[in-house]
């Protein structure tokens, strides 16, 4: 047998240019978009022809009566939450295991967020978790596509019907995928989602997109795009705020580029799904992989491929988080790298343990709140998932990166096969080396310590 590159053989991967694909892909066809803002030299992005297009074009997509353009992701979730009604001290559920902005946003509404589990086979909002956190102050449901699979959306669905909650939707991860014949986008009563460049649907630069199908939630959202106000086409502009606003706007120019990329986001997602299936076709000899789950009548847009490792399927008696390290240091180096997504569940990020928030402790300490623990044991399935399972990639890439090229795929293949030839040898470093679990490195009841530079100073 080959000998494992972790121990001094040649690694799978040698080639001198980068494992990775650029991402997104220009074309043509994208740049005369973008020249074409140029030539027409409207910049503002108020009432923008490139813009309101890609807001129809968007709408036409997912399969809803409306969507609107922000600048970025985080806005566009901000939004949503506002206009679903939230009231200062009131609570969103929010899953465990997420990206930051999916809990912040309900913040930024002086709203709280209250933390459910995930599901262990998919990695999203577990639905049962949900019904237990549901308190006297809860007012909505966030839930989040990670990876690019759609959450339970018909079993949140019942349970925000049965308690009276507003259903959101952080469709990041999501774009392209589907859930019973819906697009993602159209599978709660309103969905943020992002557009930067590390997304299925991107353009260059940031971005973001809310859609729904009620208009009352569109025409909130669209006081909080922009100043409070209510801006009508071909009519003076009142300056007369209605509600507390921002400026969210999206740039003309990330519009045009993004209308471009939605004409042809289907055939990319079809390609990722095809060398996604590929990849676990070519793994599924190997006991002790577990590749992306994916239920009946959902399909995946693959952002992130996680897989779990579990040495006991492979027939081995070891911590299985040790496990998953040395698999994933010996991928490394054989060039074919896996990586965290998330290191700690996000209530146990210092934010959430300090409780400071605007300063005073709000929006914890506002009147008649709910007395709220953040405790990272309240969430075993996230702690065992953080621990166990790798995205496939390094840090800071995403699924577009690598599922645009079969070669790339018949790599990992190649490198999984060479590391569980010599799963002996895995099993015996695992046992062996210095070990932590991913979030021991934070220290959550402490103060978080931090740098800035100023320019010109030495780091």
């Amino acid at each position: 047998m080959e000998k494992l590159a972790l121990f001094g053989g040649q690694p799978v991967y040698q080639e001198k240019h980068s494992l990775e694909d650029q991402w997104p892909v220009t074309s043509g066809e994208d740049r005369e978009a973008v020249e074409r803002v140029f030539r027409n030299g409207h910049f503002t992005g108020l009432h923008d022809p490139e813009v309101e297009a890609l807001e129809k074009e968007y709408a036409e997509y997912v399969g809803t009566s409306y969507a609107m353009a922000f600048g970025t992701g985080t806005s566009s979730l901000h939004a949503a939450v506002a206009a679903s009604g939230l009231k200062p001290g009131d609570e969103v559920i929010v899953p465990a295991l997420t990206f930051l902005a999916s809990a912040t946003s309900v913040i930024q509404q002086l709203g709280i967020p209250v933390f459910a589990d995930i599901d262990p086979k998919t990695y999203n909002i577990d639905p049962q978790s949900v019904e237990r956190c549901i308190s006297n102050r809860t007012r909505a449901i966030m839930a989040v596509d990670l990876g690019g699979l759609p959450a339970d959306y018909p079993a949140l669905k019942k349970i925000a019907e049965k308690h009276g909650l507003v259903l959101l939707s952080d469709a990041a991860h999501s774009m392209g995928a589907r859930q019973n014949g819906k697009v993602s986008g159209s599978l709660a009563d309103a969905t943020g989602t992002s557009i930067m460049p590390a997304k299925q649907l991107a353009t260059c630069g940031e971005g973001g997109l809310l859609s729904t199908d009620n208009v009352e939630i569109l025409n909130k959202a669209g006081m909080v795009r922009l100043f409070g106000e209510v801006i009508e086409k071909d009519k003076p502009r009142a300056y007369n705020a209605f509600t507390l606003g921002y400026n969210y706007r999206l740039n003309p120019i990330q519009a045009a580029y993004a209308r471009s990329q939605l004409a042809r986001l289907d055939q990319f997602i079809r390609l990722f799904q095809e060398n996604a299936e590929f990849l676990t076709r070519g793994i599924s000899d190997l006991k002790g992989i577990i590749p992306p789950y994916i239920p009946e009548g959902s399909t995946h847009a693959y952002h992130m491929y996680r897989m779990r490792f579990d040495p006991r399927l492979a027939g081995y008696d070891v911590d299985s988080g040790r496990f998953a390290k040395a698999v994933e240091l010996a991928m490394i180096a054989e060039g074919l790298p896996l990586r965290f997504y998330q290191n700690i569940p996000v209530p146990g990020q210092v934010l959430f343990q300090m409780k400071e928030g605007f300063g005073n402790g709000i929006p914890w300490s506002l009147p008649n709140t709910n007395a709220i623990r953040y405790d990272i044991e309240d969430y075993p399935v996230t702690l065992d998932v953080l621990e166990n399972t790798r995205c496939l990639g390094a840090s800071g890439t995403s699924g577009p990166n690598y599922f645009m090229n079969r070669k790339t795929m018949q790599d990992y293949i190649t490198a999984f096969h060479k590391v569980w030839e010599h799963l002996d040898e895995i099993v015996d470093y695992a046992g062996k080396m210095e070990y932590k679990v991913p979030w021991s490195n934070f220290a959550p009841s402490t103060r978080g310590s931090w740098t800035i530079y100023a320019p010109g100073t030495k780091k």
